[in-house]
């Protein structure tokens, strides 16, 4: 008799299987969340260097699902890949770094000019990673025929 733990069949119907990717969603979102929140309390603590642990963990999800998201042509369920949407977004980018960098340092000055810094690079990337998503969108949507 054969004992297996792992089968490469997959066990689940189509429901079971559009649920498990929804709970793994969630799952991901909140393990994201709760990094960052992590990171953000120990940061204004002053305890940023004993976070470079989920500092690292953080990072690494970000970039999995940056590069993921760009492959397969995907932007977001309900934010638009327009400038507008990138500037609002860039925007709390802003609003988030001056008052963290702010509260945590005490330096307001500083806290702004990295702020706008960060808004800056924000929106240059996020216009950036929405052309690499539209030109990859283009090209899974319009295969070239082969002859």
């Amino acid at each position: 008799m054969r004992f297996s733990l792992y089968s490469k069949k997959n066990q689940l119907d189509e429901m079971q299987e559009q649920t498990l990717r929804k709970i793994e969603g969630r799952g991901f979102w909140l393990m994201w969340g709760g990094l960052l929140a992590a990171w953000i309390v120990q940061t204004m603590f002053g305890a940023a260097d004993k976070a470079a642990g989920e500092w690292v963990v953080f990072m690494i999800g970000c970039i999995y699902m940056v590069v993921a998201c760009l492959r397969n042509g995907l932007w977001d369920r309900h934010l638009l890949d327009t400038a507008p949407a990138n500037a609002v977004c860039s925007l709390v980018a802003v609003v988030a770094v001056t008052l963290i960098s702010g509260f945590s340092y005490g330096y307001w000055v500083g806290a702004v000019i990295a702020g706008v810094f960060t808004g800056i690079l924000c929106f240059a990337l996020l216009q950036l990673c929405a052309a690499l998503t539209r030109r990859q969108r283009k090209h899974l949507d319009n295969p070239k025929d082969e002859e």
